[in-house]
């Protein structure tokens, strides 16, 4: 770039940053997600229309990665376009902030899809979190408990009750198309008062861990065979 087009592209970029009050001082005065940007404003300088970060969160406080990914997202992606490619080990944040991703181990892409359909892959099941208010945790809620465990399409049950034997609610691992009108019927007749009632999918995490733990049994496997042979 000729100085007068790199002279524009800087003080864009400081401005984009926020920077500009501060372009004059040394890099070792800046904070870590000064320096960040910094780099940032670095990587964008020939604004090129595909960027790849990796760990660009690392190190930073939460309100400062949070303002990266609000800058990565509504400026970068949405304003202008560009390509970003995100090497990171925090799922939540891959979960937020990717149209796409791709999941490797050893070098190897072993899934590859939007965060939503990779979170489902390999788990169909959803969680039920259900509290109730004023319960007590006794002989007839340890009987309802075991009826809702034996309920068609719930795969695993877990009461929360504490010291107090305070019946604080369930959290149950159901498929994620079971209707709950039979669960909620279950705990009407019990008398017992539902306070909240939500459901939530699997995260990308517990995906990762079971996509990871079945490609390494896999693996395992096919070591074993060709030992046989």
């Amino acid at each position: 770039m000729d100085d007068a087009e790199a002279k524009e592209r800087i003080d864009y970029l400081l401005d984009f940053t926020n920077l500009t009050d501060r372009a004059d001082d040394g890099y070792q005065r800046y904070s870590t997600g000064m320096q960040r940007k910094l780099l940032l404003c670095r990587a964008l300088l020939r604004n090129t229309p595909i960027i790849v970060f990796d760990e660009p969160t690392s190190g930073l406080d939460p309100t400062s990665a949070e303002e990266f990914r609000k800058m990565v997202i509504e400026r970068l992606v949405r304003k202008e376009g560009k390509t970003i490619l995100l090497s990171t080990h925090n799922l939540q944040e891959a979960q937020g902030l990717c149209d796409r991703l791709a999941i490797l181990d050893r070098g190897n892409i072993i899934a590859m899809d939007t965060p939503d359909n990779v979170r489902h892959l390999v788990i169909e099941d959803r969680f039920l979190h259900i509290t109730f208010a004023d319960a007590v945790f006794g002989a007839e809620e340890e009987t309802l408990v075991r009826e809702l465990e034996a309920t068609e399409k719930v795969h695993s049950i877990s009461p929360e009750v504490n010291q107090a034997r305070k019946f604080e609610g369930v959290t149950l691992r159901v498929e994620k198309d079971l209707d709950l009108a039979g669960i909620l019927m279950t705990l009407a007749k019990s008398g017992l008062k539902i306070r909240s009632v939500n459901s939530e999918d699997p995260s990308l995490e517990e995906a990762f861990n079971e996509i990871i733990g079945r490609n390494g049994s896999l693996k395992h496997m096919r070591s074993q065979n060709k030992e046989g042979d």
